[in-house]
């Protein structure tokens, strides 16, 4: 089975209100939140690094806050999957 990248199937938005389903607590979330507002990234082909732009709506990826995040995204939906 193959996963689209957490960056493209993750909206920020959607991933708040799973985390409170979840149970977890508000001040986790908006220390969560803190971390995922105003980021920004940059593309390196070979040697040239582009300049920096904004991440929206999305998760950046290979961090381990990411990874944990799309876990908690993933859970819900093969559970919202098992109750239909």
């Amino acid at each position: 089975m193959a996963f689209k990248k957490s960056c493209d199937s993750v909206r920020k938005e959607i991933l708040y209100n799973i985390l409170i389903e979840f149970g977890i607590p508000m001040k986790l979330i908006g220390t969560i939140k803190m971390c995922l507002i105003e980021t920004y990234s940059r593309v390196r082909v070979g040697r040239h690094l582009s300049l920096m732009f904004p991440i929206n709506n999305c998760l950046k990826q290979r961090e381990g806050l990411s990874s944990l995040l799309f876990k908690y995204a993933l859970e819900y939906a093969v559970r919202r999957v098992q109750e239909k």
